[in-house]
């Protein structure tokens, strides 16, 4: 488990019927966008998540958010459309290993097996008592999970104590 560094994240809604718009986004980032629910797109720049029939969330280095943010209100100027930049609303924690999806059941009650059982899917839900975006990142149990900032370290606390009963440390 690790706390990852700052991760831009902003968020795009675009109707889903504006299909113009959505190939003009899809051109500036190289790569479709998702187009069903817990979908995600990528490449080595950006990663795109499905949040809703006409909302997206790309996440990015911290260095690309503003020139993202920037480039999406130019190519878009001409559409109805929203881009909202809301990194600073986020903290991305990373839980890897063999017993990640038993951790994660223990607070979630989603179906892992059902909604993120492959490399790029992702889902909305809460673990315990926090609202969090889990994205899955490679087939071998590879999450990020983002919390907002004020359940973060209740977050972190939850997850490490759920995750002792798999600890090769434990005494």
């Amino acid at each position: 488990m690790e706390s990852l560094s700052f991760i831009g994240k902003i968020n795009l809604r675009i109707k889903q019927d504006d299909h113009k718009s959505q190939k003009i986004v899809s051109e500036y980032l190289n790569y479709d966008l998702p187009n069903s629910s817990g979908e995600v797109r990528g490449n080595d720049e950006t990663r795109t998540a499905w949040l809703g029939p006409d909302e997206f969330l790309i996440q990015c280095t911290e260095e690309k958010t503003y020139n993202i943010i920037n480039e999406l209100d130019n190519i878009l100027s001409n559409s109805f459309f929203s881009v909202t930049d809301v990194s600073d609303y986020y903290l991305t924690i990373r839980l890897s290993g063999k017993k990640s999806i038993e951790v994660l059941t223990k607070g979630c009650p989603l179906n892992f097996k059902k909604y993120l059982n492959a490399k790029d899917t992702c889902a909305q839900s809460y673990i315990s008592k926090a609202t969090v975006f889990i994205d899955c990142l490679a087939e071998d149990q590879i999450f990020d999970i983002s919390v907002r900032w004020s359940f973060a370290e209740y977050l972190w606390d939850w997850l490490k104590d759920a995750s002792l009963e798999f600890s090769s440390t434990q005494s």
